[in-house]
């Protein structure tokens, strides 16, 4: 939730939102680079594997290399798109959810890898036609 220049709360744009995503996304790349093995069902396994989630808060955050166990905090107030967003399953299994719940559930039920879930949360735009 942003708050307007009257001091209300209010909804993010869809440019807002926008901007979120594509912070999110590298965020997630981000922290993949430090764990390098995807967990799965878990945010962080060992010393080397985080979920998408999971790599989107270490993108964020320092954590220290045993994070086992530990839960991302807050993420939602870095991101907004995480909870104003909905999104349908692209595996076509007919769930529509907020798009954490989404990240869980393609990382944890479809198996996709961080790389892919960045790239389907913030897809490159397509090229301008040439004029």
């Amino acid at each position: 939730m942003r708050i307007g220049s009257d001091g209300t709360p209010r909804y993010p744009t869809r440019d807002e939102l926008r901007h979120d995503e594509a912070e999110l996304a590298a965020a997630i790349l981000d922290g993949a680079a430090h764990r390098p093995e995807q967990a799965i069902g878990h945010y962080y396994e060992g010393l080397h594997a985080s979920c998408a989630l999971g790599a989107a808060y270490e993108g964020m955050h320092r954590l220290p290399a045993e994070a086992e166990g530990a839960r991302p905090r807050d993420l939602w107030r870095l991101f907004d798109c995480l909870e104003n967003t909905l999104r349908t399953c692209p595996e076509g299994c007919r769930k529509r959810i907020s798009l954490a719940a989404m990240i869980l559930h393609l990382n944890d039920d479809h198996l996709w890898s961080r790389e892919r879930i960045a790239a389907w949360v913030a897809p490159e735009p397509d090229p301008a036609p040439p004029s």
